[in-house]
């Protein structure tokens, strides 16, 4: 065969953008999230005032306390690809070193809970440099030992945990003498960290940090080629997971003021990966809306409380089957689909 001689010139491509607009189309996607989190944030100032104080107003503190257990879960499966079951774990120790340490100290519910994310990212470090030399099912596999082994631990320790009884009389938390022990001012406190740990989170994914995170999840040995150092992000990133899920838990403890082993129990790993299953695995907001759903969902279900292990299961196999990628990115990227197909 013959070479073809390139052509004098190359026909114009009216579809092509310049790089004005190439670049302002990269932008918008972040400047969206930016625009969504301020309306989010003026929605939360303003929800208190429409629902008043009482039961919907504790449901969305609840759900501000899940949803920062989900987005350490979401980056940390959806954006590092390391599927971790640990995070109901990590959320007791959170509960459990900030109630241990005001009732057992009489140490002030701040310092307490900022030392417990201390002790949190330590015992991250330590189980994350083990068990993230592992891959695939065989992690999940460890990180799920690794919850039973603190569930065990929690209630065979009655001297420090107080085993089934748990621990109750955790005082709220205060500021200045405030205290924040009723719905409605810990809501002024909840939604707030919830919103920032949602920015923070919204950032990371969109940094160089999290451009190497995703890279991980594609393929570590092509990101090793590259000159990133897999292990250390990927410890990171677990480290930085776990914390999420630690402090909703130390919150937690001081907002219900009880806590019990059912808190890191291995039913609550179960509903924040379904969470995640349906929020899908690489929408940060997906998250917010997952924990949502599942919250409500509980609630108006509790007739039916005998049998949710066995619905929670089934739709966690229905989902990963028939929605791989999480079902509201499943539902999303369809419409997007549907409206391409429309506009021609």
């Amino acid at each position: 065969m013959c070479a073809q001689n390139p052509p004098d010139s190359i026909p114009e491509n009216r579809n092509l953008l310049s790089p004005q607009e190439l670049e302002t189309a990269l932008q918008t996607p972040s400047n969206r999230d930016k625009q969504a989190w301020s309306a989010a944030l003026i929605g939360v100032l303003v929800l208190p005032l429409i629902l008043g104080d009482g039961f919907y107003l504790n449901m969305m503190n609840f759900i501000a306390l899940y949803t920062m257990v989900a987005l350490g879960l979401c980056l940390l499966v959806g954006y590092g690809g390391q599927l971790s079951i640990s995070h109901a774990a990590f959320y007791a120790i959170g509960a459990y070193s900030s109630a241990i340490l005001c009732l057992r100290t009489g140490l002030h519910p701040l310092p307490a809970i900022l030392i417990s994310q201390g002790i949190c990212a330590l015992v991250a470090w330590g189980i994350g440099a083990v068990v993230l030399r592992l891959r695939g099912h065989y992690l999940a596999i460890a990180t799920l030992s690794f919850a039973i082994i603190i569930e065990v631990l929690l209630r065979e320790m009655p001297s420090v945990t107080g085993a089934l009884q748990g621990l109750s009389g955790i005082p709220s938390i205060s500021i200045g003498g405030f205290s924040l022990d009723t719905d409605m001012r810990f809501y002024y406190l909840v939604w707030p960290v919830a919103l920032l740990l949602l920015l923070f989170a919204l950032n990371l994914v969109d940094s160089r940090m999290g451009r190497i995170f995703r890279a991980i999840r594609e393929g570590e040995g092509v990101t090793t080629l590259f000159g990133a150092n897999v292990r250390k992000y990927k410890i990171k990133l677990f480290i930085l997971s776990s914390v999420y899920a630690s402090l909703a838990g130390s919150l937690f403890a001081h907002y219900v003021t009880y806590i019990s082993p059912a808190t890191g129990s291995i039913m609550f790993a179960i509903e924040i990966i379904l969470v995640i299953a349906i929020g899908g695995y690489t929408m940060i907001w997906g998250a917010m809306l997952g924990v949502a759903a599942i919250t409500y969902l509980n609630e108006y279900l509790a007739l039916f409380a005998e049998y949710k292990r066995m619905v929670y299961g089934a739709a966690l196999i229905l989902i990963m089957i028939f929605f791989p990628f999480g079902l509201l990115t499943t539902i999303k990227n369809s419409a997007a689909r549907l409206v391409r197909a429309f506009s021609k």
